[in-house]
């Protein structure tokens, strides 16, 4: 199998993050105002309840069938074999999460009257289970990924205006929001079976334990994961009622955009990595060293970006009642920084080194004190509490990977830190002329990003000169 380019797959993996940004955001104003604070915040809270049944689903075997696979990739009797034992652990792990579930909505009264909202929503985890879409990333099969993705979503952009007609339709938008997902992992099985050549088969057997102790560290990095991620919202809905949790779901949301997007350029480099470790250390460390650079450069622009337009923002897509939401929304604009970084340490260089035991001590730390501070501090300061414990938890995400990578010594973060600060600054700058010449929310939104996506474009023309021309000339990063 030939190589394919990271800057084609990376690209591609950008252009369906930003569908999975644009899409929403097409409908956000339209559902949020149509379904109010009080119906969009049942939605957001039976989300976050659904999601904690993912997790236990995924039990961190994404990352780990991603990397392993990628490491046998052309040996195909090899990768069949290992995908079925994988998606045997898979199913496993989702019917535990089901009966999870069915518990929840049995003994837990509050739950009674989000129950429609939350077994529709629950689709999205048994499908994903069997649409078994890691082997696409293992393959760095990008473009069938994304060309599925974009025509999957516009679909289900279609039936949030034909399903979404008042202020009672929350099961109508969870239906659509469904769909995106349900019917991309239907067709991925079709997929797999034509191009690979094998369909996954649930077969238990000995074989299966081998990998136990692997995915086992990673579910608990998942589970940690989950709780400094969704704890907020949870601990959120069950203090104050669904209008507040609205408000934190509206901050919350741009925050994970923009880390999804950013993510999304980084995530094409895990397959390679796990891959080229097999065969050469050496080139694989050099490659995670541009990855760094790249991170750095990219931080600081998105997170002084996201707190500069994040009022214009809030008023576009959600509306003038929203407004709150800006407070907690400047604080998790501060968190995409250690969040971003955290990513690069723990996803790009750990979990393809196989630290996973690291990984979940890192996770499990976190999580704890995202967690207990949540309890202490929500209660008194609401959804900016939420926020910076979310901080808090990336921060020591961030510090606990550097630590357990510092054998890798990785060199010239001073030249793309520069350039990242240096283009913070300028876009800082930007942002508050655009901010006091102009009053639409959208051309306060458009016009600053346009600008100061150009500005940062000049920086780098600066800082990289050889380097952009080389990329364009090629085409790749490797």
């Amino acid at each position: 199998m030939g190589k394919k380019s990271l800057t084609v797959n990376a690209t591609l993996n950008i252009i369906k993050e930003l569908v999975n940004i644009l899409f929403p955001m097409i409908t956000f104003h339209y559902v949020t105002t149509l379904l109010g604070e009080y119906n969009y915040g049942k939605y957001v809270f039976s989300a976050s309840i659904v999601s904690y049944i993912s997790y236990i689903a995924a039990a961190g075997i994404l990352r780990y069938a991603v990397r392993e696979c990628a490491g046998i990739r052309d040996d195909k009797t090899k990768v069949e074999t290992l995908v079925n034992e994988i998606y045997t652990i898979n199913v496993f792990t989702t019917g535990i999460a089901f009966v999870i579930l069915a518990g929840l909505l049995v003994f837990w009264p509050k739950l009674h009257s989000y129950a429609p909202v939350i077994l529709i929503l629950s689709l999205t985890v048994l499908f994903a289970t069997v649409g078994v879409d890691w082997i696409n990333s293992a393959f760095e099969d990008f473009a069938f990924i994304t060309i599925r993705h974009i025509i999957c979503q516009s679909l289900a952009l279609i039936l949030v205006f034909v399903l979404v007609r008042d202020s009672e339709d929350v099961a109508g938008y969870a239906i659509a929001s469904s769909f995106g997902v349900v019917v991309p992992n239907i067709i991925n099985r079709f997929h797999i079976k034509k191009k690979y050549g094998f369909s996954p088969k649930f077969r238990p057997s000995e074989n299966v334990k081998k990998h136990i102790k692997a995915i086992a560290f990673l579910f608990a990095c998942t589970i940690g994961t989950f709780i400094y991620i969704n704890s907020d919202v949870t601990i959120l809905g069950i203090f104050y009622d669904d209008n507040i949790t609205g408000f934190y779901g509206v901050s919350s949301r741009f925050y994970l955009l923009v880390k999804q997007v950013i993510n999304a350029a980084f995530v094409v480099f895990i397959p390679r990595i796990a891959n080229e470790l097999s065969k050469d250390v050496h080139k694989s460390v050099e490659k995670l060293e541009k990855v760094l650079h790249f991170t750095i450069i990219a931080v600081v622009p998105a997170s002084v970006g996201l707190i500069m337009i994040r009022k214009n923002l809030i008023i576009f897509f959600s509306g003038e009642e929203y407004i709150r939401a800006q407070s907690s929304l400047f604080i998790l604009g501060i968190a995409i920084i250690p969040a971003l970084l955290a990513n690069f340490y723990i996803n790009i260089v750990m979990i393809p080194l196989k630290k996973e035991k690291q990984v979940m001590i890192a996770t499990l730390i976190s999580a704890g004190v995202n967690l207990v501070l949540n309890l202490i501090l929500i209660p008194f300061f609401a959804e900016d509490a939420a926020a910076v414990t979310t901080v808090i938890a990336e921060l020591i995400m961030l510090g606990l990977g550097m630590y357990w990578t510092r054998e890798l010594k990785f060199r010239g973060i001073l030249k793309p830190l520069a350039a990242s600060v240096l283009g913070g600054a300028g876009i800082t700058g930007v942002c508050l002329f655009t901010n006091s010449m102009i009053t639409s929310p959208l051309w306060g939104v458009v016009v600053p990003i346009v600008i100061s996506g150009i500005l940062y474009l000049a920086v780098l023309a600066v800082f990289y000169r050889k380097e952009m021309v080389s990329l364009f000339k090629n085409k790749k990063i490797a």
